[in-house]
């Protein structure tokens, strides 16, 4: 029996870690989508700015400031998060990526992915930094379980 248990152990550690390897292999693929989404976003944010500079809102000028200063804060924003994101290199990127994600865009942005099938170095690397995260994972998961196990005792102890 314990050799079934090992294997079953072994096997869904595998399973673990080849998740994790082929989902940390779409990060890259998944930052590039987001910023295609995000310069979307930007542009849109752009012309709403110069739409309500344009307009008189009721000739009410502290509403019309009120306005302006919102639409200049959401255009900042993701000027400053597709700035950070598109200017790091391969590895900050994804650091940079999760500390200014916009989560509205990032859900946008996973409800249409397409998964890719990245061969360059950067993307091969987070696919066994993924792996080593799963395994780990997997070690983490499974370890409350050991400190319920009885501990062995050698052969020929009573």
């Amino acid at each position: 029996m314990s050799w079934i248990r090992k294997k079953l152990d072994s096997l869904a550690g595998t399973i673990i870690a080849v998740v994790a390897g082929l989902t940390s292999l779409q990060l890259p693929a998944f930052i590039d989508a987001y910023l295609q989404r995000l310069g979307g976003h930007l542009n849109e944010a752009r012309l709403g700015l110069v739409a309500v500079k344009k307009s008189q809102i009721g000739k009410e000028p502290a509403l019309l400031e009120q306005v302006v200063a919102t639409a200049q804060e959401r255009v900042d924003y993701l000027e400053a998060a597709q700035s950070a994101i598109a200017q790091a290199g391969s590895f900050e990127q994804p650091i940079l990526f999760f500390t200014h994600m916009d989560n509205d865009i990032a859900l946008a942005t996973a409800r249409s992915f397409t998964p890719a099938l990245p061969l360059d170095v950067p993307s091969l690397i987070f696919a066994v930094l993924g792996v080593v995260v799963g395994w780990l994972a997997w070690g983490l998961i499974k370890s409350p379980a050991r400190l319920f196990r009885g501990k062995k005792r050698p052969a020929g102890q009573t």
